[in-house]
């Protein structure tokens, strides 16, 4: 009796050891599918003639290097090759602890797409072509907030385009395309306020790449402003190609249109990355924009040094410098200006980037 008592409950241990068990394993593939991510970013940051009198800031900066974010994505697997995800991001300011913008919670991405064996299919809050195919992956330094996106060549009005939908195409032998449209305000009285179309296409192989992206932006309309008839047109070409431990990047866009989100004009940019150690990597970054339609030709360079203490954690060390030559007014950081036109501006920082 003893025997089949012993035999019963080891039985029935094994059950509970195995409901337990694919109770985990379940419990872990749900998260797997659902993941809370983000980045932390703060710095003590100095800069130059920051108002009209010339006066320096020194200030403690959120999102110096890149901006500090949190978000959800999630997918789940369809079946026949297909799947569904979505993405929601919000940006923050750390050393405030207030949202980037009140105009939009979720202001860095809103989508929903579905992956077939044909294209992926994604709508919502989306990248426009020029942040999908320059800040991810040809950038050195993903467009970080005082590199070469300081200068215009991609303005923040292009940064995300809202009620959008786009294709991606899968990659053939090295190639794969994607067209964008974007119905705008969505406004009865002004059907074309808004609205953004672009198209890109990229060749990989190896550690070489390169891609060409055009965008069409109309104006918006906004009280009594209506600037839905002008358009903003921006062509683009890039490569990058890394050897060994060097990474070499360049960039051309042409900025065209009367709707002049940034100046007319012609920016040339690029950059070199090496790194000197497991570690360490040292970037350097230059650019020129030269407008058509006056003398402005701001020219900014920016160096930093990047020091892996983790593979989530990175400690950096940044310099920038933009003279403002013809009268043009371009900030040191991403989005801004100087108080008047042909100040020039430096900045110097020290920061900790977190991912998570």
């Amino acid at each position: 009796m003893q025997n089949t008592f012993t035999s019963c409950a080891l039985r029935i241990l094994a059950t509970f050891t195995l409901t337990l068990s694919t109770l985990s394993v379940s419990q872990a593939q749900v998260g797997s599918a659902l993941v809370l991510y983000g980045a932390v970013d703060l710095s003590l940051t100095h800069v130059s003639n920051t108002n009209a009198a010339g006066q320096d800031t020194t200030s403690i900066a959120s999102g110096s290097f890149l901006p500090s974010v949190w978000g959800i994505r999630g997918q789940e697997d369809l079946g026949g090759g297909l799947q569904a995800f979505f993405k929601l991001e919000n940006s923050f300011n750390v050393d405030t602890g207030a949202v980037t913008t009140n105009a939009s919670f979720f202001n860095r991405f809103a989508l929903l797409g579905l992956r077939t064996p044909y294209g992926t299919v994604t709508a919502g809050r989306l990248g426009s072509m020029q942040f999908d195919f320059t800040a991810m992956g040809y950038d050195l330094t993903m467009l970080d907030t005082y590199g070469i996106v300081a200068l215009g060549a991609l303005p923040p009005a292009l940064f995300k385009i809202n009620n959008a939908i786009k294709y991606e195409s899968p990659t053939w032998g090295g190639w794969r395309g994607s067209l964008m449209t974007s119905s705008g305000q969505e406004l009865p009285e002004a059907s074309g306020a808004g609205r953004y179309s672009g198209a890109a296409i990229e060749y990989a192989q190896g550690d070489f790449k390169a891609r060409a992206t055009h965008e069409v932006t109309r104006g918006n309309l906004t009280g009594t402003l209506d600037q839905s008839g002008l358009t903003d047109k921006r062509t683009s070409v890039a490569a990058r190609w890394n050897i060994d431990a060097l990474s070499l990047f360049a960039d051309y866009v042409s900025v065209q249109g009367d709707l002049r989100i940034t100046p007319r004009g012609h920016v040339w940019q690029g950059g070199v990355g090496y790194r000197i150690a497991p570690r360490w990597q040292l970037i350097g970054e230059f650019g020129v924009y030269r407008y058509s339609d006056s003398n402005g030709r701001p020219a900014l360079a920016h160096l930093i040094a990047q020091y892996d203490l983790s593979k989530r954690t990175l400690l950096y060390g940044f310099w920038t410098k933009v003279n403002n030559h013809g009268g043009s007014q371009v900030g040191a950081a991403f989005a801004t200006s100087t108080s008047k036109p042909g100040q020039s501006q430096s900045a110097l920082g020290l920061g900790v980037s977190h991912r998570f």
